[in-house]
């Protein structure tokens, strides 16, 4: 049976979540030691305190060492995001004590590393130079996973659906209508008019399997009752993307706000087949029981404004 939360918060002490973050790195109890400054006893005795004051066991013995078992999992979790917030709180005062406004990972979506994060991070680095930024971009999911296990201190992507949300804080931006997309010059373009039929005859560049933009591809063929094209190149990077459809005659889906961006340098362009479609709402995400710290306060602001202003910029 689980203690109760008083009886935890009483008896548990960082050591304990030391322990579990290093079993969780590597699963042995001699290189915890090694790590702690311990001996091997005295780290088994810190593994039997958590295990008694949490009420029940944690980890299964094997002869390959230490394994976690759901609940194993869950602490080990919790004790990642423990150090990731020990980790931010002294580098957030460190930087505050020389000066400078700490530093702040951001993840971002694919369709936004080409326009509104670049221009919103760029104003904010002219006003604020000494402030860090790092940024990882990938598809929502995988940011998310990150920002959960503290890898990652605010987002700018969407919550899939089915996503448990109720630790995350989320603002919402808008919803994005879809395009298909071809490169400058595509034989379909040439014609008086197309259709997804006629699309169906050429090589897509889809996202994989269980990504929004996929679902929405499977969608559009299904209630224009026909196959989904089985000639695909599936990839998350928006980068390959943008190169295959640019070079080739393949086609793709495109938010309308990351089409805007290529039109804008003469690459791609918009294909003439209505779609009513769109995807959910991207917006800014961040745990709820996170420190809202300074760079996340400007760099959300610095989004914020790039996102009004290149909306209003948007033709209806």
């Amino acid at each position: 049976m689980i203690h109760s939360l008083e009886h935890v918060r009483s008896r548990l002490r960082l050591r304990h979540l030391q322990l579990l973050y290093l079993l969780g790195e590597n699963g042995s109890l001699r290189r915890c030691a090694e790590a702690m400054a311990l001996t091997q006893p005295a780290v088994t005795k810190a593994l039997h305190e958590l295990e008694g004051l949490v009420g029940e066991t944690l980890f299964q013995r094997t002869s390959r060492g230490l394994l976690p078992n759901a609940l194993g999992d869950a602490a080990i979790h919790h004790a990642r995001l423990v150090f990731a917030d020990i980790e931010a709180f002294h580098s957030e005062l460190a930087a505050l004590h020389e000066g400078n406004l700490g530093k702040l990972r951001i993840g971002a979506m694919g369709s936004l590393a080409g326009s509104l994060i670049p221009r919103a991070l760029g104003r904010l680095k002219a006003s604020h130079p000494k402030l860090e930024i790092f940024v990882a971009v990938d598809t929502s999911d995988v940011l998310l996973k990150a920002l959960e296990c503290g890898e990652l201190d605010l987002l700018a992507a969407r919550i899939p659906f089915g996503w448990k949300s109720e630790e995350l804080a989320f603002e919402a931006f808008g919803e994005e209508f879809i395009e298909v997309v071809a490169r400058k010059g595509h034989p379909e373009l040439v014609r008086a008019e197309t259709s997804l039929a006629a699309l169906s005859q050429y090589p897509w560049v889809v996202q994989p399997r269980p990504t929004p933009l996929r679902e929405i591809f499977n969608q559009i063929f299904r209630e224009a009752q026909l196959a989904a094209p089985q000639n695909l190149v599936e990839t998350a990077s928006t980068t390959l993307t943008f190169s295959m459809v640019q070079q080739t005659d393949m086609v793709t889906l495109m938010p309308k706000s990351l089409l805007a961006f290529y039109r804008n340098i003469g690459m791609l362009e918009r294909l003439p087949v209505p779609l009513t479609v769109h995807l959910t709402s991207y917006g800014l995400i961040h745990r709820r029981n996170r420190h809202y710290s300074v760079p996340m306060q400007l760099v959300s602001e610095a989004i914020r404004k790039e996102f009004a202003e290149h909306h209003e910029r948007q033709p209806d």
